[in-house]
């Protein structure tokens, strides 16, 4: 195999990737994939050690991360200990406390905007380090490198424009609302897009005015750790404002939760660790913003754009090999159109090409870890034990696929309403198929779990997208379209989906308290 257009080097600890061609196409997982002359290029594990510009805290050895595609080391992480992340948390108070940068949006624009300039001159080796750590195709890596800028660059501005109120209450008397920094929080990140979930709890969280305090998973450190340390550079941040924590979240993740100087904590990541979290956070009663799992229904009507309906249900389960919380892993198809659809559908997802994620022409990469591995090779039996598997249903292995993560996309039908392929999330690249007969029934099967993180509709009819956008209880329900997110729009879950909302001006308002000041300037109290 041949590395092909790509060179790279290292520069300041962190791969340095050169483009030298276009060998970075968008990632339409439709699209036929060309057979292409690939070589993947040597690798020098990156040591990313305390204290990188006071930014991480870390004594307790170190964590190494696994490239999912071959099994090689790919980085090595200064681990905390709980009083690594009782140091971290004194450092993010002391900073909250003592500094300008609760008080000075301006200042807090200006260190953003850079963050934003340095994000991007390094794109290119961080979408790199994120393929490598974490399996993703390079396509989809650069996709999530440039979210995460976005996202930076839309909080930038919020920065200066947290906005409050005043009223004039009586002749005599004015109130004022404000929006202060809530103080201290905890972002706690998945590992599954692990640059962009910390980076939409770190950007609005410092817009805001406070300091934070971010622990990675343990499983994707390095690319989380590459990132901030672009920030804790930025000569005007204030030492403390941002420090990281790498470590087991049974010990130092609940250190941070129950810790009585962390004011709010910022989790996603499964329903069930977040349910746990909220319980210990009630201890103190801090705020929490969750984001939690997804089974979410893709629903498509007879009068669907049957072309774009059909890359949309791929890349709805099959983006980052179904490592998704928004992931559209239930199909539910009109009965007059199911058996065409899905033929087609079966078609596609077969002539998808796994394989490492740094090839280009690859469309689907590894799952993240051995432990995935096999808990989505359960689900894949319990697929085979209740329906009917049209394509996939196996690990891969040959082609050189042996010594990763891989499992083949797959479709599953006939599936009975009591199985738990059609509750669970799986987290993996499996699609469970229904049909339906009607509007009623395709809103009554949408509903039929304890999530509602978001939906996908696809039809012709804008009075029925309305109708059953407004009927199924999801965060986002994307119309003839799937996956796509931007920083001004809100993004959360109903039921067990989670708590809050993320993104936008919502998403900013996550990470303040109201605060009412109230003015009276008449001579007497009564």
């Amino acid at each position: 195999m041949v590395r092909g257009l790509i060179t790279y080097s290292l520069v300041d600890g962190v791969p340095d990737v050169k483009d030298t061609g276009p060998s970075h196409r968008p990632e339409h997982l439709e699209t036929s994939m060309a057979t292409t002359s690939f070589v993947r290029g040597p690798w020098t594990p990156l040591e990313l050690t305390a204290p990188l510009d006071g930014l991480l805290h870390g004594s307790a050895g170190t964590l190494t991360s696994l490239d999912p595609a071959t099994g090689e080391v790919v980085a090595t992480v200064s681990e905390a200990s709980t009083a690594d992340a009782d140091a971290a948390v004194a450092a993010a108070r002391h900073a909250f406390e003592t500094s300008r940068w609760r008080n000075d949006g301006a200042l807090r624009a200006r260190v953003l905007h850079r963050w934003t300039e340095s994000m991007r001159a390094a794109s290119g080796r961080l979408a790199e380090l994120l393929t490598r750590e974490q399996g993703k195709t390079l396509g989809q890596a650069h996709g999530e490198v440039a979210g995460a800028i976005n996202m930076i660059d839309y909080n930038a501005g919020q920065a200066r424009a947290l906005y409050g109120r005043s009223l004039a209450l009586s002749p005599t008397a004015h109130g004022v609302v404000l929006r202060e920094p809530v103080g201290v929080v905890a972002a706690i990140t998945p590992w599954n897009y692990p640059l962009n979930l910390t980076i939409r709890a770190v950007a609005p969280a410092l817009a805001a005015g406070n300091a934070v305090v971010v622990k990675p998973a343990s499983l994707t450190p390095a690319i989380v750790v590459a990132a901030l340390h672009l920030l804790a550079a930025d000569p005007e941040l204030p030492e403390g404002i941002l420090t990281a924590v790498a470590g087991p979240g049974s010990s130092v993740g609940d250190r941070l939760v129950t810790h009585p100087d962390v004011d709010m904590i910022a989790f996603t990541g499964d329903s069930v660790t977040g349910i746990r979290i909220m319980k210990r956070a009630a201890d103190d009663l801090k705020k929490v913003s969750l984001e939690l799992g997804g089974k979410s229904p893709n629903v498509v009507f007879a009068d669907a754009p049957w072309d774009k309906a059909l890359a949309g249900a791929a890349n709805a389960v099959f983006s980052a090999a179904g490592q998704i919380c928004t992931a559209g892993s239930r199909l539910l198809v009109a009965e007059s159109i199911a058996e065409r659809f899905v033929a087609e559908l079966a078609e596609r997802t077969t002539a998808m090409r796994v394989g490492d994620g740094l090839d280009p022409s690859v469309a689907m990469g590894p799952l993240v870890s051995a432990g995935q591995l096999r808990t989505v090779l359960e689900y894949v039996d319990i697929a085979k034990a209740d329906g009917t598997v049209l394509v996939g249903g196996e690990r891969l292995t040959s082609d050189g696929l042996a010594d990763g993560n891989f499992v083949a996309p797959t479709i599953v039908t006939d599936l009975d309403p009591s199985s738990r392929l059609l509750s669970e999330e799986v987290f993996g690249p499996v699609l469970a198929v229904q049909t339906f007969a009607d509007e009623d029934e395709a809103i009554a099967l949408a509903n039929s779990t304890s999530f509602g993180l978001a939906a996908g509709l696809w039809t012709a009819d804008v009075d029925r997208a309305w109708r059953v956008g407004r009927a199924i209880r999801s965060g986002t329900i994307w119309i003839n379209t799937y996956h796509h997110f931007y920083a001004e729009m809100e993004v959360g879950g109903f039921g067990q989906s989670g708590l809050g909302r993320q993104q936008g001006v919502e998403g900013l308002l996550e990470f303040t308290e109201t605060k009412h000041l109230n003015f009276d300037h008449a001579p007497t109290l009564f």
